[in-house]
């Protein structure tokens, strides 16, 4: 029976694959009791529904013969009378459009449909060749929009390992070499991603969706088997109840061996990247105006009710009558048939001012700067004073699992479980920054007063840094400044005014308006913990609400919402897809060239190239 009530985050987003699945991987037989609750899940329709069937159907067509009879027949259940999509009859309480989710749902609708092509699904009375037919174009276009603009949900330690699932799923199982061969592209460019932006291990970058123990703790992101089983950089124990047990258990994928390499490399690097658009791009890079493609990327974006995206929202929340949908139900309130025909809804957005505005995911211009002691990471000028919701806009990353990090706080707009969990203490911002990054320098701009928001809570007027005082070695507190020391890396904050550290991990900055410096070092840069503490006090810092000055080794200047300079030269801060050591391409690349050391990955997406070269000899 379907239901329409969320479960909330600490059911969904727990068990979403059954631990013995690595025994039928092995060939044995196993207690098919955990593959059944898997099965309730689904069929009950609740929230993630898609995490727990795509671990089904590969169960199915993996391990089929090694299942009870009764098992096999109520995983065919689930699958016949599955809700595949938004525009088909019946309740739930699924969120379909999220980047991973749409990925997901049409890797579930397609593996579904040419396992039974002549069955009827008892949900729409479609045949399984019908539901194949209309999800095979929705994957190749999310694979191709991949390749083109990168990740919306940009480096989501959470989130790529929904992006990691089904796309193992397709490769073993898709009988189509075109979507096959094109997923293993994509599969190529996420784990180059997370190898370019892990340290010591671990992938710890600024992120579109991040949550509040993966910020805290790098040892709880949802990726790290991933990371362990792809470059062997941790010892680990797999826990195959989670999603990524889908690449583990891959059988034709192999990691390239470049990119294992480039995820060991030492030393110190700069990656900058460009993923995904904003929404004034969204017209432009896609000209069709269709709910299926156009209509698809913006609510991957979860841009719902901002100016450029609410007209195709109404016209998607009317079409397929969602008026019912947990996440979707209050978009009614604006669901006026007389300002949808006149095309007010535009301004009616700017009118309102709404804080869901925050939610969408738009461009990111990363920055990520690592070396062996720290790596320290940014989203360059997201917009700053705007609404924010999941985004984690920067972090440093030090030795003994130290993450800093810095959040306005925020408060969810919906008391609901499907929608209270962000923005919130300190998951995304209420307000964002302005942040720009150097090398090892940070310079942070925060000014929360921004027009109240339709929606919006009650407004914090103090920003605060998750700076975990009792895993330092040593933290030293001056008038406006505070310094600490991990093994052999160090941190300094300076900052515009006072500051206060409760509870041992949170640094508290009261105020409407404040300016930071984050400054990271090392025992190699800088001789010692006391040469560098000396090196910033003889730094000349300059803060007004408008404008950072430092004038340090060199002269940096960042006027807020406004330029970034370096010794008097602007600096641009909007990058091409890719501008690391590794590869250099233009936003929308035809073909990528990885090289490093003595080997080279070469990529042409459309030709369906994915060819590794070794230049030794």
């Amino acid at each position: 029976m379907a239901v329409k009530e969320d479960v909330g985050m600490d059911i969904k987003m727990n068990i979403k694959c059954f631990k013995d699945i690595v025994l039928l991987d092995q060939g044995q037989s196993i207690d098919e009791s955990q593959i059944l609750d898997l099965v309730d899940f689904v069929n009950n329709r609740y929230d993630c529904a898609d995490f727990r069937l795509i671990c089904l159907i590969r169960a199915y067509l993996g391990y089929k013969d090694l299942l009870s009879n009764e098992t096999i027949h109520q995983i065919e259940q689930s699958i016949f009378n599955f809700k595949y999509w938004m525009d088909e009859p019946g309740e739930d309480g699924m969120c379909f459009w999220s980047e991973n989710h749409q990925l997901l749902f049409h890797a579930c609708e397609y593996l579904a449909g040419i396992t039974f092509p002549n069955q009827v699904f008892l949900n729409d009375g479609e045949t399984g060749k019908e539901h194949a037919d209309k999800a095979r174009p929705k994957i190749m276009r999310w694979l191709k929009y991949k390749f083109q603009f990168g990740f919306i949900e940009w480096h989501s330690n959470t989130y790529y390992e929904e992006d990691i699932a089904p796309l193992s799923v397709l490769v073993d199982f898709a009988k189509d070499e075109e979507i096959i061969e094109k997923s293993k592209i994509i599969l190529d460019l996420l784990l180059l991603d997370m190898a370019m932006h892990s340290y010591e291990g671990y992938f710890v970058a600024t992120s579109g969706r991040c949550y509040e123990n993966q910020k805290m703790n790098r040892e709880l992101a949802d990726v790290n088997d991933i990371l362990a089983y792809a470059f062997g950089l941790q010892k680990r124990d797999y826990d195959y109840q989670r999603i990524s047990a889908m690449f583990l258990l891959c059988k034709n994928y192999k990691v390239p061996k470049i990119i294992k390499e480039i995820a060991k490399t030492k030393g110190t690097q700069i990656i900058k990247d460009s993923m995904g658009l904003n929404l004034k791009e969204v017209k432009k890079e896609i000209p069709n105006d269709e709910i299926d493609d156009r209509g698809m990327f913006l609510w991957q974006m979860e841009a719902f009710t901002n100016k450029e995206s609410i007209n195709m929202t109404m016209d998607i929340f009317n079409a397929w009558k969602l008026h019912d949908n947990n996440f979707l139900k209050d978009l009614q309130s604006v669901n006026i048939p007389i300002l949808r025909k006149l095309g007010l809804l535009p301004l009616v957005v700017k009118l309102l001012n709404p804080a869901t505005q925050g939610v969408a995911i738009e461009r990111a211009n990363t920055y990520t700067y690592k070396t062996d002691y720290y790596m320290l990471s940014t989203a360059q000028k997201y917009h700053p004073k705007s609404f924010g919701d999941q985004q984690h806009i920067w972090q440093a990353t030090l030795p003994n699992n130290i993450s800093v990090f810095s959040t306005h706080p925020g408060s969810p707009m919906f008391d609901d479980a499907a929608r209270n969990f962000s923005p919130s203490f300190w998951v995304g911002n209420g307000i964002n920054p302005h942040a720009v990054q150097d090398k090892n320098f940070l310079f942070l701009m925060y000014d929360l007063t921004a027009r109240k928001g339709y929606l919006e809570r009650f407004r914090q007027t103090h920003i605060h840094f998750h700076f975990p005082t009792d895993k330092f070695d040593k933290v030293i507190e001056k008038e406006k400044k505070v310094y600490a020391k991990s093994d052999k890396s160090y941190i300094g904050i300076v900052s515009s005014s006072g500051h206060k550290i409760m509870n041992k991990n949170e640094l508290v900055v009261e105020g409407k308006k404040s300016q930071f410096v984050v400054v990271l070092g090392d025992e190699y840069s800088d001789e010692s913990f006391d040469k560098f503490i000396e090196k910033i006090e003889n730094y000349d810092f300059k803060f007004t609400s408008k404008k950072i000055v430092l004038k340090a080794d060199q002269h940096y200047q960042l006027r807020f919402k406004k330029a970034f300079k370096i010794n008097g030269v602007v600096q641009n801060t909007e990058y091409q897809r890719f501008e690391t050591p590794y590869v250099e391409a233009k936003r929308k690349p035809e073909e990528l060239t990885i090289n490093y050391h003595n080997k080279t990955l070469y990529i042409d997406f459309d030709r369906m190239i994915r060819k590794e070269i070794s230049h030794v000899g």
